[in-house]
């Protein structure tokens, strides 16, 4: 069985709440959950899992802590002692390179894919300053993605479609999100465990920009349609989840303590229904997912 990990930056299951709540002033039916409320059920056959990220530490949940216990299984926060918001610091990175989902994958002889370009001047600037999504990859051994590989349509943005990098400077062409969710379906149909981020949400949360909020939900609601379609569910399994709620309730810049949803499509969904309550069971789910003969 293939797994596509869809990891959206800072969305929580919030209040259906038009003032404050992106995904209730917009409605899509990928992100009709709200607090107290039945779960739905979602196009395509998926579920939602209702998912702490708190990991039993006081405080609100951040990124690093809560992107190293997606990508390894292990309570980063309470590893630390507390939350840590930003880049690993060298105890997640320690988390991260001794136990990165991409090095499970590669124990099991199974390939693994960060779909996002990277370029050399990310690696030159920052040293050993880097995600927890591209620390858990290098942990692996995987190669990374460039700009050639987007280019050539082999890799996505971060934004689907690559305003972020032109803006930067990079000579790359701008795509439509569809155009990048059907590059993401090839991608993680000629690997065994896909990763695509997308930290848009988590931004536009901590800005509150509500007036912009819509075509974040929108762009989000095309990556779910065309994926979703392009795959073969009977033999994928398609996770999305977060690290911390954020976006969900525009009211406040900060992260939020709301529960996170982990959705799930396909062929491994009974296996993330009967263990996932916490970030740190993510990981788990997808190793037994691979394992799981189709």
């Amino acid at each position: 069985m293939r797994v596509l990990l869809l990891f959206i930056d800072g969305i929580g299951i919030g209040e259906r709440d038009t003032m404050k709540n992106p995904f209730a002033r917009f409605p899509s039916p990928f992100f009709s959950f709200f607090k107290n409320e039945p779960l739905p059920n979602l196009p395509f056959a998926g579920v939602v899992i209702p998912t702490r990220a708190d990991m039993e530490v006081a405080g609100l949940p951040q990124s690093a802590s809560g992107q190293t216990a997606i990508f390894t299984g292990q309570n980063a926060a309470q590893a630390l002692g507390h939350h840590q918001s930003g880049l690993p610091t060298p105890t997640l990175r320690k988390l991260l390179d001794e136990s990165s989902l991409f090095k499970s994958v590669r124990a099991l002889a199974k390939t693994g894919v960060f779909a996002n370009a990277l370029s050399q001047d990310y690696f030159e600037n920052r040293g050993a300053r880097i995600s927890a999504t591209t620390r858990a990859l290098l942990a692996g051994g995987f190669p990374w993605l460039n700009m050639d590989d987007l280019r050539a349509g082999r890799a996505v943005s971060h934004d689907l479609t690559n305003e972020f990098l032109r803006q930067m400077g990079f000579d790359v062409p701008v795509r439509t999100p569809a155009a990048s969710a059907k590059i993401l379906a090839e991608i993680c149909r000629r690997a065994d465990f896909t990763l695509f981020e997308f930290i848009l949400t988590d931004m536009y949360g901590h800005n509150q920009e509500m007036s912009q909020a819509e075509e974040i939900v929108r762009r989000l609601e095309v990556l779910l349609n065309v994926v979703l379609r392009e795959v073969d569910l009977r033999e994928m399994t398609v996770v999305l989840t977060s690290d911390h709620g954020n976006f969900e309730d525009l009211s406040v810049k900060t992260h939020t303590s709301n529960l996170v949803p982990t959705c799930v499509w396909g062929a491994g969904q009974k296996i993330f229904v009967e263990r996932v309550k916490r970030l740190e069971d993510i990981a788990g789910g997808i190793i037994a997912a691979l394992q799981e003969a189709t």
